[in-house]
């Protein structure tokens, strides 16, 4: 059950993710320049593509998004540490609550790294999403290696 409201929780917050990009995504198409910046060195632009490479982003997050589904149907064909008769089960469990958490905040991660794009082609302030897309990348990053070590300081 634990696993169960934890995936509709980060459902629920990917939805809402995706519904606020469509619908800025929609509402500031006819705004957006024909070119806009999609590289950046010292807050300076340095590369420059069409603006419906705005949809190929969220293209590539719903792809992100099957991609890891295919592993997290089957927690059993991962690579684990200290992994025994014993204690297989409550391993397979926190391994896929950690394939959840990487696949809904990836894909959470590309919706505001283009939620960025999009408000810095139309002048907005892109502190925000920026800030929001990295705390979901650090929490891809985090979570594993908190599954490594808890893995590694297991006894039986």
């Amino acid at each position: 059950m634990k696993n169960q409201t934890f995936k509709i929780t980060l459902m629920i917050i990917s939805i809402c993710a995706v519904v606020y990009h469509g619908f800025n995504l929609l509402s500031l198409w006819s705004d957006i320049p024909n070119e806009i910046a999609i590289h950046f060195s010292n807050n300076q632009s340095d590369n420059w593509g069409s603006k419906y490479l705005l949809i190929i982003m969220p293209i590539i997050s719903i792809l992100f998004w099957f991609l890891i589904q295919l592993v997290v149907r089957n927690p059993e064909n991962l690579n684990y540490i200290n992994l025994t008769e014993e204690n297989k089960e409550i391993q397979y469990a926190k391994a896929k609550k950690v394939m959840l958490l990487i696949q809904y905040a990836g894909a959470i991660t590309f919706i505001f790294v283009n939620e960025a794009f999009l408000r810095s082609a139309v002048g907005m302030d892109t502190t925000l999403p920026i800030i929001i897309a990295i705390v979901f990348l650090a929490s891809c990053i985090i979570a594993p290696i908190y599954l490594l070590f808890w893995a590694a300081a297991l006894k039986y």
